[in-house]
């Protein structure tokens, strides 16, 4: 897990990271419970990076970081009749960061008063 979120890191602005988490998103039908749990997983690692007033450990920032982009780029190659099943290893990852970053997860939601889960 650690060689992929050192292959997919790279310094990008919130903003664009975002967009494109989104414009992802749109394509992931959320039919099955994996994918389901990726898609929130996904939304609480862009939700936690992109707030600006909460200080995110560095090592945090580049593992949510490398996570989203691994989960943006297009790296399988699966058939039209198979797509669910290209989101196994982004799954597995994103659980893998969120694992790793615990502490951080539950250093925000202790800081963050009024959390309205908005994923759908």
């Amino acid at each position: 897990m650690e060689e992929k979120l050192r292959k997919f890191y790279r310094d990008m602005e919130p903003k664009e990271l975002r967009a494109a988490v989104e414009e992802k998103l749109r394509s992931v039908p959320p039919t099955m419970e994996y994918v389901r749990n990726l898609i929130l997983d996904v939304k609480l690692l862009l939700r936690v990076l992109s707030d600006e007033d909460f200080d995110l450990t560095e090592d945090a920032r580049r593992d949510f970081t490398a996570a989203l982009l691994y989960f943006v780029e297009k790296k399988d190659a699966w058939p039209d009749y198979l797509p669910l099943i290209g989101y196994w290893d982004d799954y597995k990852l994103l659980r893998s960061v969120k694992e790793k970053h615990k502490g951080e997860i539950d250093r925000y939601f202790s800081q963050v008063k009024h959390f309205i889960a908005n994923y759908f």
